[in-house]
């Protein structure tokens, strides 16, 4: 019988280090998730500190840390956001997933998509020509006219992608 009592209590032990660890290492509570403020401030932060890390020492070299290139690509309509380049190219997206769009002069290419947890990829226009397109559907979704449409395009050699919603085309 005390076999058993031993064992539920290292069972109860166990669970309870389990769910310390998952908390962080700690018995506490999960902390309370940051408001939309106060992600922004930690982001103008960090973007503050990656600016001051690019701008060049004394001796005219970067300071340590420093990145070559930092810059994003500007989009063409709000949730169609974009990310730092990439080999020649800018990640590009929102909800239902990213890709890279890669300018050759005025003509863009989609190099790779990735839809986002939960969506599927239903329809790519991979380029080259003056515009390409990625259809992102939520997973199970059978009608491909109610997805997100990001539509790429170059100006300048820099990438951009519009939004638009499938069911937009109808109207």
């Amino acid at each position: 019988m005390a076999g058993w009592a031993t064992f539920a209590a290292v069972a109860v032990a166990a669970g309870i280090g389990a769910v310390a660890l998952a908390q962080g290492g700690s018995l506490a509570g999960p902390e309370q998730p940051l408001s939309e403020d106060e992600v922004l401030e930690q982001l103008a932060d960090v973007d503050q500190a990656a600016s001051t890390a690019d701008e060049p020492s004394a001796s005219g070299e970067p300071s340590p840390g420093g990145t070559a290139d930092s810059g994003t690509a500007g989009t063409g309509a709000p949730g169609a956001e974009a990310t730092p380049t990439t080999e020649g190219g800018h990640v590009l997206g929102g909800d239902g997933g990213t890709f890279m769009a890669v300018c050759e002069g005025d003509r863009v290419r989609i190099d790779w998509w990735t839809p986002a947890q939960g969506w599927n990829a239903a329809a790519v226009d991979q380029g080259p020509g003056a515009q390409a397109s990625v259809t992102f559907t939520a997973a199970g979704d059978d009608d491909d006219d109610d997805g997100l449409v990001y539509t790429a395009t170059c100006t300048g050699g820099v990438p951009a992608a519009a939004l638009a919603s499938g069911d937009d085309a109808d109207d």
